[in-house]
């Protein structure tokens, strides 16, 4: 007797930090949707299209059969934003099914009125977790997403890919960038290792430590011209047992800022889905560069490209590169004279 599938309901809401197992339910349920019904799922972003909006649509009646609107990020509604569609879900149409995904923990008034109409799943740990707590999350996460892609793996290579991955910044933890990371790193490992169990050298052969993740951070903090921000990431990626290079700090910025330079010839404000489709690049950097294409003007970011580009050259033969004790303390102080120049632009 084939299993029988659990029914649809007037609204789905997946959050959590855990944003891979978030968008994971999302594809299967437009999957399932779209094959019974035979219509593409309508796709809204809360920090892009009203709520009442989104309930005209929800409202509608549907000629063939359940129509799937999808509002991705709704915690970037405020309380009031999102009260039209609170009062929609005290008597929901029920030829449409909502499907609404976030990060952070929606309002209680969201939460409860979805509890109330539909299902709530809740991905990744409490938000207001402690560290201790959060720290096992993750290496469970990591675990877990290993299993997940048919791999095994020896409990100190997890350590060792949470260490390598891991974005220790409350702004991370929000934006999810971290689980994202390790699901990403935890699918190439399997790849790598094949019917063998995952080993501590094996991640630290294959996974980079996380210049491109805190470079996310960088870039962040020199689109908002926040000169302290940089300085201490900076400060913090050239320390540590495992200190980033220069140059791959150099070419972490570089991908983000020609991307961002992409996403902006897109439209002012492209959405993740544009961006992923214009430039390839996916998952949270494609969000990341969606949020900062609006922050900061296109000439400015053409301005940043072109002294990252030469930075690559002044990090190779400047005679600044040549000065200290070590070739990584010049390269440090060319990064220094960059990064100043780089605030300078957006000032």
């Amino acid at each position: 007797m084939s299993e029988q599938r659990a029914p649809i309901r007037e609204v789905f809401l997946f959050w959590g930090e855990d944003r891979e197992s978030v968008n994971r339910n999302l594809r299967n349920l437009i999957a399932r949707l779209e094959g019974e019904s035979g219509m593409p799922a309508q796709r809204f972003r809360a920090d892009e299209d009203p709520a009442d909006d989104v309930v005209a649509i929800c409202q509608a009646l549907s000629m063939g059969g359940t129509q799937l609107v999808v509002v991705e990020d709704i915690s970037n509604y405020k309380a009031a934003d999102v009260a039209p569609i609170v009062e929609y879900l005290d008597a929901p149409n029920p030829g449409t099914c909502l499907a609404l995904t976030s990060v952070d923990k929606p309002s209680p008034k969201l939460l409860a009125a979805c509890e109330s109409a539909g299902l709530v799943r809740q991905f990744g740990p409490d938000p207001k977790a402690k560290t201790r707590d959060r720290q096992k999350w993750l290496n469970e996460h990591a675990a877990k997403e290993l299993g997940r892609h048919g791999a095994r793996a020896e409990a100190a290579a997890v350590r060792e890919l949470v260490t390598r991955v891991v974005v220790d910044r409350p702004d991370a933890h929000k934006s999810g960038v971290n689980a994202l990371e390790l699901s990403s790193a935890a699918g190439l490992l399997a790849a790598y290792a094949g019917a063998e169990p995952v080993t501590e050298a094996m991640v630290r052969e294959i996974v980079p430590a996380h210049p491109d993740a805190r470079a996310y951070l960088l870039a962040d903090a020199l689109v908002g011209g926040d000169d302290a921000a940089v300085h201490d990431l900076l400060a913090e990626l050239a320390s540590g047992s495992d200190p980033a290079n220069p140059m791959a700090i150099q070419g972490a910025l570089s991908r983000h800022f020609q991307g961002l330079a992409a996403a902006q010839r897109l439209s002012p404000r492209p959405s993740p889905a544009e961006v992923s489709e214009a430039t390839g690049i996916r998952g949270y950097p494609a969000q990341k560069l969606a949020e900062q294409a609006g922050r900061i003007p296109h000439e400015t970011v053409t301005g940043i490209v072109a002294r990252i580009a030469a930075l690559e050259l002044e990090l190779r033969v400047s005679a600044f590169a040549q000065l200290g004790r070590t070739r990584d303390d010049g390269q440090r102080f060319v990064l220094e004279i960059a990064a100043r120049d780089l605030l300078a632009l957006t000032a």
